[in-house]
């Protein structure tokens, strides 16, 4: 998971700060999510907000083509904020939250994930109690999908650890939330390629946000 890839807490600096992404995010900055949704709605999500002001560690940056972007911004307690831009301009912000990790021990161990007896690519996914329909995949419904494959490159402040790039084969699953029609909690689970021998299988749970939701510095 990326929290044993970006070392030690960042300390502060007096490095001149870095410029700002789409939305207001900038590495070494920090964000704070409202939690009033969450707090007004207690039980009704898989997951809890990161409280407070939280450090932004890490950018990773996907290429979809076609001038689209996913820009995610790791924060300090095992949260992503993801904006999906195309033709800089933002179509959507999205929060997760760090929710499982499995640590296949051998390239055999990590195909197993990526193939079509693997739960990733299912019809559904029951996880943590919790049943969660598939979004991404084309052909039938109710027949496996196979995830979607792309590379993401992962920079951190000056200073701070070494900037990476790791293989991703994802898929993205959603539920509708109790009681809130219209508001999806979003399951999205992703296999991860660090090479040679590094492996994660990451878990996470998140719903959508919007920049009025966000207080960024």
């Amino acid at each position: 998971m990326f929290g044993n890839l970006f070392g030690k807490k960042a300390e502060a600096s007096t490095a001149a700060v870095t410029p700002r992404g789409l939305g207001g995010f900038r590495l070494g900055g920090a964000v704070a999510v409202d939690a009033l949704l969450f707090k007004a709605n207690a039980g009704a999500f898989g997951f809890e907000p990161p409280a407070g002001d939280q450090p932004i560690e890490a950018l990773g940056t996907v290429d979809l083509g076609g001038g689209t972007f996913l820009y995610r911004w790791y924060v300090e307690d095992d949260a992503w904020y993801q904006v999906k831009a195309t033709a800089g301009q933002i179509d959507e912000i999205k929060l997760f939250v760090f929710a499982d990790t499995i640590n296949p021990p051998t390239v055999d161990a990590f195909r197993q994930w990526v193939e079509p007896t693997s739960d990733l690519g299912k019809p559904e996914l029951t996880f943590n109690g919790r049943t969660y329909q598939r979004v991404w995949g084309d052909g039938a419904a109710n027949a496996w999908a196979p995830p979607i494959v792309y590379d993401e490159s992962v920079t951190h402040p000056s200073g701070g650890p070494a900037d990476f790039t790791m293989t991703h084969y994802s898929m993205l699953y959603q539920r509708e939330v109790e009681g809130l029609p219209g508001r999806y909690e979003y399951l999205f689970v992703t296999a991860e390629d660090y090479g040679p021998n590094n492996f994660d299988v990451v878990y996470s749970l998140g719903t959508d946000v919007s920049d009025a939701d966000l207080s960024i510095t």
